[in-house]
């Protein structure tokens, strides 16, 4: 049974985040890879929240101005109610962003997405959006390229054809 107990601690992280409307100004958040806690004080009476990780829309990457004007990469947990949002980590390295990026949506089984304008896009989404954006673009370049077995002959030219009329009967006057 201590065995089993101390496995499921290791699978957890514990964070204490600032929260403007507790007492104390913090709230204590467990994430586990089943659910998060979200623990706090409100007017004297603590509160504890549990919320299941698949209600989470995805780990967030949001790039933001730093106050030295370098970008500021912020990783959270997003869901639809901002109040229930985790902040998972604050960084200025870029390498270290994604590496997080990537770890934290493989633990908790959720989708990358990417927050712009206030909306959440999916990574997958932009993905695709972008690959479909290169194909328009080289169908649109290829497609006006003859292929090149017919690059050897002419074009054809409207002056030099025959003029042919059909359904005309022939006329032919032997004086």
């Amino acid at each position: 049974m201590v065995e089993a107990n101390t496995a499921r601690k290791i699978d957890e992280r514990v964070f204490v985040q600032r929260d403007r409307r507790a007492d104390g100004g913090a709230r204590r958040i467990r994430v586990t890879r089943e659910d998060v806690l979200i623990s706090r004080r409100f007017s004297g009476v603590s509160m504890v929240i549990s919320v299941p990780v698949t209600a989470y829309c995805g780990v967030a990457l949001e790039v933001q101005p730093a106050d030295d004007g370098s970008p500021r990469y912020v990783l959270s947990l997003a869901h639809r109610d901002p109040d229930l949002d985790i902040l998972l980590g604050d960084t200025q390295d870029c390498g270290a962003a994604a590496s997080d990026w990537r770890h934290w949506a493989a633990w908790l089984g959720l989708p990358r997405v990417t927050e712009e304008e206030g909306a959440l896009r999916s990574l997958e989404a932009v993905a695709e959006e972008i690959a479909a954006s290169a194909r328009r673009r080289c169908e649109t370049s290829l497609g006006k390229r003859r292929p090149r077995f017919l690059m050897r002959r002419k074009a054809g030219d409207s002056h030099r054809t025959k003029v042919v009329h059909g359904d005309e009967r022939e006329i032919i006057s032997y004086e």
